[in-house]
């Protein structure tokens, strides 16, 4: 689903897209995590391409 791999900047495992959707509204989200919830993760976002730039915004800034 992502253009890249991607990996977390603390453990170095594989960045993973995630999808929430919330009940009251039923509008999904998604987000770009490490598998370890303590680690990485990006907002929710509307759709995983967004979340996706955001992701590279933020670890190029690291």
């Amino acid at each position: 689903m992502m253009k890249h791999s991607w990996y977390c900047p603390n453990c170095g495992q594989p960045l993973v897209v995630k999808s929430a959707v919330d009940n009251a509204t039923a509008r999904t989200t998604w987000s770009i995590r490490c598998l370890n919830p303590r680690h990485f993760s990006t907002g929710g976002y509307p759709d995983p391409e967004h979340a996706e730039e955001q992701l590279e915004k933020a670890l190029a800034s690291c």
